[in-house]
């Protein structure tokens, strides 16, 4: 790690998700490289990347410490979950899907609350009561495509009085430890909300990161075609 604190990357995925294509062993290297000291692993609507990351961590000291989620496609928008070991029904109203991850003992993590141009954008009409059910707010999103989303999420964290978050949401390798919070030390299940709370969420994006961002779109969709056309030709 950089400097004092720990850097909390909140929100990656793996080739697990339709649209990743990084091995959870090159997720960790990378996250490793880049000065990360803990990770959340959120798959769409898996939690088999995020077991496997975990693993992996706890056999080699070496690597970022891995909190176990899942990002759930709900019928309103992602939500994510954190410390969960198994996977949540996707399709649900998002409200249910808050209550369900509680009633798990998993953490909300309400990601990209506004970033309306992008798939899995939380709905407006339930936006503000999502939000006043949630742990912690991302108010930071590697992959956002608009300041004004960014902005956005933060008034919405602090109207609700939430905690800040950030997360690379990485899919590729260049993206992970995109966005992060430095807290003071490696969480657990009890401690995070109020370790996230008290730290410091990396400075927004840079005009760069948002015109690659854009460019990047078109790159996910193909992602996803080309994983469902593989699926097709394997059920033949």
């Amino acid at each position: 790690m950089n400097g004092p604190g720990v850097r909390l990357d909140l929100h990656n995925h793996t080739a697990y998700s339709s649209d990743g294509v990084v091995a959870p062993a090159d997720l960790l290297n990378a996250a490793r490289a880049n000065g990360l000291g803990c990770i959340a692993v959120t798959d769409h609507n898996t939690v088999a990347g995020s077991l496997e990351a975990l693993a992996l961590s706890e056999a080699d000291p070496t690597l970022p410490r891995v909190i176990p989620g899942v990002e759930i496609s709900s019928a309103d928008g992602d939500v994510v979950a954190l410390y969960v070991h198994e996977d949540i029904p996707r399709g649900m109203p998002l409200l249910d899907c808050i209550a369900l991850i509680k009633e798990r003992g998993g953490l909300v993590y309400l990601p990209h609350p506004y970033d309306a141009l992008r798939r899995g954008a939380v709905a407006a009409h339930v936006r503000e009561q999502a939000a006043e059910q949630a742990d912690i707010i991302e108010v930071l999103n590697g992959r956002s495509l608009t300041y004004r989303s960014v902005r956005n999420s933060y008034d919405l964290a602090r109207r609700h009085g939430k905690p800040q978050g950030a997360g690379s949401d990485a899919h590729v390798r260049t993206e992970v430890g995109g966005a992060y919070v430095t807290i003071d030390r490696l969480p657990t299940r009890e401690d995070l909300v109020d370790l996230v709370a008290a730290g410091a969420v990396r400075e927004g994006l840079r005009l760069h990161e948002y015109i690659l961002n854009w460019a990047l779109q078109p790159w996910a969709v193909l992602t996803r075609f080309r994983r469902k056309g593989v699926r097709k030709l394997l059920r033949r």
